[in-house]
Protein backbone atom coordinates (compact mmCIF):
# COMPACT_ATOMS: atom_id res chain seq x y z
CA UNK A 1 0.00 0.00 0.00
CA UNK A 2 1.07 3.42 -1.08
CA UNK A 3 -0.22 6.18 1.01
CA UNK A 4 -0.10 9.82 -0.06
CA UNK A 5 0.10 12.14 2.84
CA UNK A 6 0.53 16.07 4.10
CA UNK A 7 0.59 17.78 7.54
CA UNK A 8 -3.31 16.96 7.52
CA UNK A 9 -5.58 16.23 9.74
CA UNK A 10 -7.15 13.98 7.52
CA UNK A 11 -3.76 12.49 6.65
CA UNK A 12 -3.10 11.92 10.74
CA UNK A 13 -6.49 10.08 11.08
CA UNK A 14 -5.32 7.60 8.25
CA UNK A 15 -2.22 7.34 9.46
CA UNK A 16 -3.47 6.28 13.13
CA UNK A 17 -5.39 3.98 11.89
CA UNK A 18 -2.52 2.41 9.64
CA UNK A 19 -0.32 2.38 12.75
CA UNK A 20 -2.95 0.84 15.46
CA UNK A 21 -3.71 -1.84 13.18
CA UNK A 22 0.02 -2.01 12.37
CA UNK A 23 -0.19 -2.36 8.68
CA UNK A 24 2.84 -1.79 6.29
CA UNK A 25 2.80 1.01 4.31
CA UNK A 26 4.85 3.18 1.74
CA UNK A 27 4.59 6.92 2.96
CA UNK A 28 4.60 9.40 -0.23
CA UNK A 29 4.70 12.87 1.11
CA UNK A 30 2.91 15.70 -1.05
CA UNK A 31 5.13 18.98 0.09
CA UNK A 32 5.44 20.41 -3.08
CA UNK A 33 2.55 22.80 -5.22
CA UNK A 34 4.94 20.63 -7.63
CA UNK A 35 3.34 17.36 -6.36
CA UNK A 36 -0.24 18.57 -7.51
CA UNK A 37 -0.42 17.02 -10.80
CA UNK A 38 0.94 14.06 -9.78
CA UNK A 39 -1.70 13.90 -6.35
CA UNK A 40 -4.64 14.20 -8.89
CA UNK A 41 -4.02 11.14 -10.55
CA UNK A 42 -5.07 9.46 -7.28
CA UNK A 43 -7.23 12.14 -5.73
CA UNK A 44 -9.70 14.01 -8.30
CA UNK A 45 -10.51 17.16 -5.74
CA UNK A 46 -6.22 17.49 -5.00
CA UNK A 47 -6.50 16.45 -1.17
CA UNK A 48 -4.73 13.80 0.94
CA UNK A 49 -4.90 11.92 2.09
CA UNK A 50 -5.17 9.07 -0.55
CA UNK A 51 -4.32 5.13 -0.79
CA UNK A 52 -3.25 3.05 -3.64
CA UNK A 53 -3.26 -0.71 -3.02
CA UNK A 54 -2.75 -2.54 -5.73
CA UNK A 55 -5.27 -1.93 -8.45
CA UNK A 56 -7.48 0.37 -5.90
CA UNK A 57 -6.99 4.03 -5.29
CA UNK A 58 -9.14 5.53 -2.61
CA UNK A 59 -9.28 8.80 -1.85
CA UNK A 60 -11.49 10.86 1.56
CA UNK A 61 -10.31 10.39 5.08
CA UNK A 62 -13.11 8.36 6.29
CA UNK A 63 -13.45 6.23 3.17
CA UNK A 64 -9.95 5.19 3.30
CA UNK A 65 -10.59 4.02 6.92
CA UNK A 66 -13.74 2.33 6.11
CA UNK A 67 -11.59 0.35 3.34
CA UNK A 68 -8.99 -0.32 5.64
CA UNK A 69 -11.24 -2.10 8.22
CA UNK A 70 -13.11 -4.06 5.93
CA UNK A 71 -9.83 -4.96 4.09
CA UNK A 72 -8.03 -5.47 7.82
CA UNK A 73 -10.18 -6.60 10.02
CA UNK A 74 -8.11 -6.70 12.62
CA UNK A 75 -7.31 -5.20 15.14
CA UNK A 76 -10.27 -3.16 14.75
CA UNK A 77 -10.84 0.16 15.00
CA UNK A 78 -14.81 0.11 15.19
CA UNK A 79 -16.65 -1.62 18.01
CA UNK A 80 -18.40 -5.05 16.92
CA UNK A 81 -22.33 -3.58 17.45
CA UNK A 82 -24.05 -1.94 14.75
CA UNK A 83 -24.77 0.79 17.77
CA UNK A 84 -21.27 1.47 18.50
CA UNK A 85 -20.09 1.95 15.03
CA UNK A 86 -22.49 4.20 14.99
CA UNK A 87 -21.38 6.16 18.04
CA UNK A 88 -18.06 5.98 16.15
CA UNK A 89 -18.74 7.55 12.89
CA UNK A 90 -20.90 10.27 14.56
CA UNK A 91 -18.61 11.12 16.60
CA UNK A 92 -15.67 11.24 13.55
CA UNK A 93 -18.23 13.49 11.74
CA UNK A 94 -18.08 16.00 14.21
CA UNK A 95 -14.11 15.51 13.96
CA UNK A 96 -13.86 16.01 10.28
CA UNK A 97 -16.97 18.65 9.50
CA UNK A 98 -16.89 20.95 12.88
CA UNK A 99 -13.97 20.73 15.08
CA UNK A 100 -12.41 20.75 11.80
CA UNK A 101 -13.28 23.94 10.09
CA UNK A 102 -12.81 25.71 13.76
CA UNK A 103 -9.39 24.55 14.24
CA UNK A 104 -8.63 25.87 10.63
CA UNK A 105 -10.03 29.29 11.32
CA UNK A 106 -7.76 29.26 14.39
CA UNK A 107 -4.79 27.89 12.37
CA UNK A 108 -4.81 31.06 9.84
CA UNK A 109 -5.84 33.59 12.46
CA UNK A 110 -2.42 32.82 14.51
CA UNK A 111 -0.31 30.51 12.66
CA UNK A 112 -0.51 31.08 8.84
CA UNK A 113 -2.09 34.55 8.89
CA UNK A 114 -1.29 36.49 12.05
CA UNK A 115 -2.18 39.74 10.63
CA UNK A 116 -5.56 38.84 9.75
CA UNK A 117 -6.31 37.86 12.99
CA UNK A 118 -5.11 41.25 14.42
CA UNK A 119 -7.39 42.89 12.12
CA UNK A 120 -10.10 40.95 12.36
CA UNK A 121 -10.50 40.25 16.53
CA UNK A 122 -13.74 39.50 16.63
CA UNK A 123 -13.49 36.69 14.03
CA UNK A 124 -10.91 34.90 16.57
CA UNK A 125 -13.15 35.15 20.28
CA UNK A 126 -15.69 33.52 17.43
CA UNK A 127 -13.96 30.62 16.69
CA UNK A 128 -12.33 30.40 20.48
CA UNK A 129 -15.87 30.37 21.92
CA UNK A 130 -17.23 28.18 19.39
CA UNK A 131 -14.09 25.72 20.24
CA UNK A 132 -14.90 25.66 23.81
CA UNK A 133 -18.55 24.42 22.99
CA UNK A 134 -16.88 21.41 21.33
CA UNK A 135 -14.86 21.09 24.47
CA UNK A 136 -17.78 21.02 26.75
CA UNK A 137 -19.77 18.39 24.28
CA UNK A 138 -17.06 16.15 23.60
CA UNK A 139 -16.09 16.00 27.33
CA UNK A 140 -20.50 15.60 28.08
CA UNK A 141 -20.02 12.40 25.37
CA UNK A 142 -16.79 10.94 26.87
CA UNK A 143 -18.98 10.62 30.85
CA UNK A 144 -16.59 8.45 32.56
CA UNK A 145 -15.94 6.50 29.76
CA UNK A 146 -11.66 5.87 29.22
CA UNK A 147 -12.21 6.00 25.40
CA UNK A 148 -15.00 7.89 23.27
CA UNK A 149 -16.62 4.85 22.09
CA UNK A 150 -15.62 2.74 25.22
CA UNK A 151 -12.97 1.00 24.14
CA UNK A 152 -10.15 2.99 21.63
CA UNK A 153 -11.32 3.37 17.87
CA UNK A 154 -11.37 5.78 14.97
CA UNK A 155 -13.48 8.27 17.16
CA UNK A 156 -10.51 8.98 19.13
CA UNK A 157 -8.32 8.93 16.36
CA UNK A 158 -10.00 11.69 14.40
CA UNK A 159 -10.86 13.55 17.41
CA UNK A 160 -7.22 13.45 18.73
CA UNK A 161 -5.96 15.29 14.84
CA UNK A 162 -7.58 18.22 16.22
CA UNK A 163 -6.70 18.55 19.96
CA UNK A 164 -3.32 18.06 19.11
CA UNK A 165 -3.09 21.31 16.44
CA UNK A 166 -5.49 23.02 18.76
CA UNK A 167 -3.17 22.73 21.65
CA UNK A 168 -0.41 23.38 19.69
CA UNK A 169 -1.83 26.89 19.06
CA UNK A 170 -2.81 27.16 23.07
CA UNK A 171 -6.22 26.61 22.74
CA UNK A 172 -6.63 22.76 23.67
CA UNK A 173 -9.09 21.53 26.20
CA UNK A 174 -8.86 22.49 30.28
CA UNK A 175 -9.74 22.08 33.72
CA UNK A 176 -13.10 23.18 32.45
CA UNK A 177 -13.22 20.12 30.88
CA UNK A 178 -11.45 17.53 33.13
CA UNK A 179 -12.81 14.54 31.75
CA UNK A 180 -11.35 15.50 28.69
CA UNK A 181 -8.96 17.07 29.48
CA UNK A 182 -7.78 13.72 30.68
CA UNK A 183 -8.71 11.60 27.69
CA UNK A 184 -6.44 14.34 25.27
CA UNK A 185 -3.82 13.21 27.84
CA UNK A 186 -4.46 9.58 27.24
CA UNK A 187 -4.59 9.79 23.64
CA UNK A 188 -1.60 11.53 23.47
CA UNK A 189 0.64 8.97 24.97
CA UNK A 190 -1.81 6.05 22.48
CA UNK A 191 1.52 4.82 20.33
CA UNK A 192 -0.33 5.76 16.74
CA UNK A 193 -1.48 8.59 18.08
CA UNK A 194 1.83 9.98 19.42
CA UNK A 195 3.56 8.98 15.98
CA UNK A 196 1.27 10.57 13.85
CA UNK A 197 1.71 13.55 15.66
CA UNK A 198 5.36 13.01 15.10
CA UNK A 199 4.59 12.65 11.31
CA UNK A 200 2.27 15.35 10.89
CA UNK A 201 4.54 17.79 12.12
CA UNK A 202 7.88 16.53 10.42
CA UNK A 203 5.39 16.79 7.55
CA UNK A 204 4.47 20.38 7.95
CA UNK A 205 7.88 21.65 8.38
CA UNK A 206 9.14 20.12 5.23
CA UNK A 207 6.15 21.63 3.62
CA UNK A 208 7.14 24.83 5.28
CA UNK A 209 10.72 24.97 4.06
CA UNK A 210 10.21 24.38 0.13
CA UNK A 211 9.84 27.36 -2.19
CA UNK A 212 6.83 25.84 -3.49
CA UNK A 213 5.16 24.82 -0.60
CA UNK A 214 1.82 22.16 -0.89
CA UNK A 215 0.20 24.45 1.83
CA UNK A 216 1.02 27.46 1.23
CA UNK A 217 0.04 29.89 3.86
CA UNK A 218 -0.20 32.65 0.79
CA UNK A 219 -2.49 31.03 -1.14
CA UNK A 220 -5.07 28.58 0.93
CA UNK A 221 -7.13 25.69 -0.38
CA UNK A 222 -10.73 26.26 1.24
CA UNK A 223 -13.80 23.91 1.02
CA UNK A 224 -16.75 22.83 3.07
CA UNK A 225 -17.22 23.13 5.79
CA UNK A 226 -14.19 25.39 6.23
CA UNK A 227 -15.79 28.23 4.17
CA UNK A 228 -18.74 27.95 6.29
CA UNK A 229 -16.75 28.72 9.18
CA UNK A 230 -14.88 31.99 7.41
CA UNK A 231 -18.74 32.98 6.87
CA UNK A 232 -19.69 32.58 10.73
CA UNK A 233 -16.79 33.95 11.67
CA UNK A 234 -17.39 37.13 9.44
CA UNK A 235 -14.69 36.40 7.43
CA UNK A 236 -16.54 36.08 4.29
CA UNK A 237 -16.02 39.02 2.75
CA UNK A 238 -12.11 38.72 3.87
CA UNK A 239 -12.58 35.24 1.39
CA UNK A 240 -13.95 36.71 -1.25
CA UNK A 241 -11.06 39.65 -1.41
CA UNK A 242 -8.74 36.42 -1.31
CA UNK A 243 -10.09 34.50 -3.79
CA UNK A 244 -10.03 37.71 -6.04
CA UNK A 245 -6.83 38.39 -5.59
CA UNK A 246 -5.31 34.84 -6.33
CA UNK A 247 -4.67 34.51 -2.60
CA UNK A 248 -7.04 31.37 -2.09
CA UNK A 249 -8.70 28.40 -4.16
CA UNK A 250 -11.23 26.16 -4.05
CA UNK A 251 -11.12 22.11 -5.04
CA UNK A 252 -11.28 20.90 -8.79
CA UNK A 253 -14.47 19.57 -10.34
CA UNK A 254 -13.93 16.27 -11.14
Amino acid sequence: MKLYNAGSPYAFKVRGVLYEKGLAVEHHEIVSERQRDELLLVSPRGEVPALVDGATAVYDSTIICEYLEERHPQPPCLPADPAGRARVRAIERIADTQLDPVVIVLVVLKLFRPEVGERHPKALERAVAALGQHWANLDAMLGDREWLAGTFSRADIAVAAHTAVATFLGYGPTSTTPRFAAWARRAAERPCIARAVDDALAAYHESQTNPQPFFDNKRIHWRDARIEWLIRCELGPWLLAELAGGKAFFSPIP
